[in-house]
């Protein structure tokens, strides 16, 4: 269940990321002790005590690092490069993109961390119409040629996740903003806490009921989805969820059919 990041009890300071972090990967392991993972963070993240931390869960990571907060860690990578130890790999895909590698394994991710050791993957990518997209990460897992490829599809995934999902939640019918607040007494928290788990009951429902699948299909969108369910609400008796579903399927003229009308 998500868990907001808010002041905790007894504590003299306000919380924030990395402390949740540690929080949360104490109730990863604990909940689930044989799963791996491979996390992937944003650049907040990439710095020696954080990486000691997910490596003491055994998990793995990979982690965005701008140049601007890894100055030395640029700075090795480019000395190693003069000495022709850095490795390139490159590549055009079937749609025409073309994809450039520049990596290393064994990299102090600081001067004041030199036994923290990561991964360097540096990565550009032009499309056939000249956009241009570039990234660095740092990563615990071995690159080489036949493997970069896949770290960067997973750096990148992070991004493809969180943007679908919050677009979902924002202009899809469940009205949550990027930033909801705790609100009073933590009654926004509630509230978005209830959003996520309405938004992951009906993922489950989209992968495996099929009625859900085809009412989705008969109105298109979510957003017309939910309104279509409210307005038979408002309207009728219902006391299925299948009853409710087949009457979306079926369509207005046959739904009002099935149900008795609320005159209440």
């Amino acid at each position: 269940m998500p868990e907001p990041i808010i002041q905790q009890v007894d504590a003299s300071k306000n919380d924030c990321e990395k402390t949740a972090l540690k929080r949360l990967l104490g109730n990863i392991s604990r909940e689930h002790p044989h799963l791996k993972l491979v996390l992937n963070f944003d650049d907040l993240y990439s710095d020696g005590p954080t990486i000691k931390l997910v490596k003491s869960y055994d998990y793995s990571f990979i982690m965005v690092a701008k140049d601007t907060s890894h100055v030395s860690l640029y700075e090795a990578v480019d000395e190693l490069d003069k000495a022709d130890e850095v490795l390139r790999y490159q590549f055009t895909d079937e749609d025409g993109c073309q994809h450039w590698f520049r990596f290393i394994n064994g990299v102090s991710i600081n001067k004041s961390h030199k036994d923290v050791l990561v991964n360097y993957l540096e990565y550009v990518e032009v499309s056939p119409k000249n956009k241009k997209y570039t990234n660095t990460w740092v990563t615990d897992i071995k690159l080489a040629e036949e493997s970069v490829a896949k770290v960067m599809r997973g750096a990148r995934a992070k991004w493809k996740i969180e943007n679908e999902t919050f677009n979902t939640l924002k202009t899809q019918g469940y009205n949550l903003e990027h930033n909801y607040g705790n609100g009073e007494q933590q009654l926004a928290t509630n509230f978005a806490c209830l959003t996520f788990t309405a938004f992951l009951i009906d993922q489950i429902e989209q992968l495996a009921c099929p009625l859900f699948q085809e009412a989705l299909a008969a109105t298109r969108s979510k957003k017309a989805l939910w309104h279509s369910i409210r307005g038979l609400f408002d309207w009728f008796f219902i006391d299925t969820w299948a009853e409710l579903l087949m009457a979306i399927i079926e369509g207005q003229s046959t739904s009002i059919k099935r149900f008795l009308p609320d005159t209440s």
